[in-house]
C-alpha cells in the first residue's frame, strides 16, 4: 500500500504543477537498483516532452508540492528528470506490521464496489464435458475470485444448456435405443451414443427428424412422460458437472439453463412482433440486421468460410467473383489483341501446356475456393493462357493478320458473353447448393477432383511428349 500512498501524493502534486495532465500516467514503480532508492517514477519526463518543458525543472517544480515527509526519509531529482523515493526504515516496518494483521501490502479494496455479474461454465446436458467448457469455468472462476478480493459483489452463473432441438432427437433415442446397462455404467456416454444415433437418421430420413420434432413439441408442452426422462437426463449430467466442480473447487451463485427462460420467450417473441423487431420468415419469427453497423459489431450476421451470412454473403463473393472476371477478362483480351496485330506468336506446346495448367488449377480452385481471392494474379494468369490458347489456334490456321483480328474480336465478344452467362447462372446456384452436405460431397469435390485430374494427365502428355493413352477417351477423341 506504501507506493500506491506515494503514488496518489504524487499525482496531486503533478495536478497543482500541470492542471491539464492525465494523471493515470503518473505511476510510482519499483526501483531497479536500490542503491537509488525504493521507489521510482519516470512520468515526469512524458509529461515535459509533450509540453517542451525542461524535464528537470518540472521534477523540481512538482517536488516542491510533494508533501511526503512522512514517508521518505530522502527524494531526490536524478537524470533526465526522475524522481527516486528512499522510505523511512519505521514507515516499511509499520507497513509489514499491518501485513502481519492482514493487510494488503500490494493493492487496496475497491473505494467504490460494484455489483458483477459472471456468466461462465455452461455445459451442455448429455453432453461430456471439453476443454472449451474447462477454460471458461476456470477464467470465469478466477475472475470472480479476483473481484471479491477487491471487496465487489459477484454473482456467479452458470447457463447449462438443456433445451433445443437436440433434446427431441435425444428423446427419441431414449424411448427407442436406450441401453439400461450402459446408462449406469457411463450416462454420459450412453446419452451421447443416442444423440449420434438419431442425428444420423435424422441426416438421411425426414420421417425421423418429423419424430424428433414431434417429441419436442410435446415436451415443451409439458407431457409427462418427456418431462420425466428429461429430467432424468438432466440429472444424470449434473453428476458429471459437479464432479468436475469439485475438483476444481468452483461453486455457483445461480445454476440456470435455458429451460429457465422457456415460459417467458412467447411474450418476448409477441413483444418483438408487436414493435416491428421481429418478423415471419419461412415459417419462423426472426429478427434481421439492417446493416446500420459495421459487420463485426452486428450480431445478426456471422462470418463463415470468409463470408459474412446472411445479410453480406452474396455482396462478398459478388465482388470476388467480379474481381477475378474483370482480371481474367483484362488478361485474355491483352493476348488476343498482341495475337491479332502479329506481335504475338505462342508455341504450339507451349499453349497446350498452358491450357492443361489452365484446367488443372480450375479443378484445384473448386476445392479451394480462396485461391481467387488470395491471388488476384492468378486469375489474370489464366487469361493470359488462354489467350495465347485461342490465339495460337487462329494462327495455327494461317489466317492474315487482318482477317484474325475481326476472328479474334468475333470470339472475345462470344466468350466474354458465355462467361457473362456463366456468372449469373452459378453464383446463385452455388449459394443454394452450397449449404447442402450432399452437393459437397457427391457433386463438388468429384467433379472438382476429376477437371483436376484431365488437366494434370494432359500437363503430362503434352509438355513431356508422353502418350498415356487414356486421354483420348476422356476428351471423347
Amino acid at each position: 500500500m506504501l507506493h500506491l500512498d506515494l503514488q496518489d501524493r504524487l499525482q496531486e502534486a503533478v495536478k497543482a504543477v500541470l492542471p491539464d495532465a492525465d494523471l493515470v500516467s503518473v505511476q510510482v514503480r519499483a526501483c531497479p537498483d536500490p542503491k537509488f532508492g525504493d521507489y521510482q517514477t519516470s512520468a515526469l519526463m512524458a509529461l515535459a516532452k509533450e509540453r517542451k518543458m525542461n524535464p528537470r525543472q518540472l521534477a523540481t517544480d512538482v517536488l516542491a508540492k510533494l508533501k511526503a515527509d512522512d514517508l521518505c526519509e530522502k527524494i531526490d531529482i536524478a537524470g533526465a528528470g526522475f524522481l527516486n523515493f528512499r522510505l523511512k526504515p519505521e514507515v516499511v516496518a509499520e507497513a509489514l506490521a499491518g501485513a502481519f494483521r492482514g493487510e494488503h501490502l500490494f493493492f487496496r479494496t475497491a473505494a467504490q464496489p460494484r455489483s458483477i455479474v459472471i456468466d461462465f461454465s455452461s455445459p451442455n446436458v448429455a453432453k461430456p464435458m471439453h476443454v472449451g467448457h474447462i477454460r471458461s469455468t476456470i477464467l470465469g472462476e478466477s475472475l470472480s475470485r479476483v473481484f471479491r478480493f477487491l471487496g465487489h459483489r459477484v454473482v456467479t452463473d452458470n447457463h447449462i444448456g438443456d433445451w433445443g432441438t437436440a433434446f427431441g432427437k435425444l428423446l427419441v433415442g431414449w424411448k427407442e435405443s436406450l441401453d439400461r446397462d450402459a446408462l449406469q455404467l457411463d450416462p454420459i456416454g450412453e446419452m451421447e451414443r443416442l444423440y449420434k444415433k438419431i442425428n444420423a437418421e435424422c441426416d438421411t430420413d425426414e420421417a425421423r427428424l418429423e419424430l424428433a420434432r414431434s417429441e419436442l413439441v410435446k415436451l415443451q408442452q409439458g407431457d409427462a412422460e418427456n418431462l420425466a426422462i428429461w429430467k432424468e437426463m438432466i440429472r444424470l449430467s449434473q453428476v458429471q458437472f459437479d464432479e468436475v466442480y469439485g475438483r476444481l473447487k468452483v461453486s455457483f451463485d445461480h445454476t440456470l439453463g435455458e429451460s429457465f427462460y422457456n415460459p417467458q420467450l412467447q411474450a418476448t417473441v409477441d413483444e418483438l412482433i408487436a414493435k416491428g423487431i421481429a418478423r415471419e420468415s419461412q415459417g419462423a419469427k426472426a429478427i434481421f440486421s439492417d446493416g446500420s453497423v459495421p459487420q463485426k459489431e452486428d450480431p445478426f450476421v456471422v462470418q463463415r468460410d470468409g463470408e459474412w451470412l446472411p445479410a453480406a454473403g452474396i455482396k462478398i463473393a459478388l465482388t470476388d467473383t467480379a474481381i477475378m472476371v474483370t482480371a481474367f477478362t483484362l488478361a485474355h483480351a491483352l493476348t488476343l489483341s498482341l495475337a491479332a496485330t502479329g506481335l504475338f506468336s505462342p508455341p504450339s506446346r507451349l499453349v497446350e501446356s498452358g491450357v492443361a495448367a489452365s484446367v488443372l488449377f480450375a479443378g484445384l480452385n473448386n476445392l479451394v475456393p480462396m485461391v481467387y481471392r488470395r491471388l488476384f494474379w492468378l486469375a489474370a494468369g489464366f487469361g493470359l493462357i488462354h489467350g495465347a490458347a485461342i490465339a495460337g489456334g487462329l494462327i495455327e490456321l494461317g489466317l492474315p493478320p487482318g482477317d484474325r483480328v475481326w476472328s479474334l474480336l468475333a470470339f472475345n465478344l462470344g466468350v466474354e458473353t458465355a462467361q457473362l452467362f456463366v456468372l449469373l447462372a452459378v453464383i446463385p446456384a452455388s449459394f443454394i447448393c452450397r449449404r447442402s452436405r450432399w452437393y459437397r460431397w457427391l457433386v463438388l469435390i468429384p467433379g472438382s477432383v476429376f477437371i483436376a485430374g484431365v488437366g494434370l494427365l494432359w500437363l503430362i502428355q503434352r509438355a513431356f511428349n508422353i502418350d498415356l493413352g487414356v486421354l483420348p477417351a476422356i476428351m471423347g477423341q
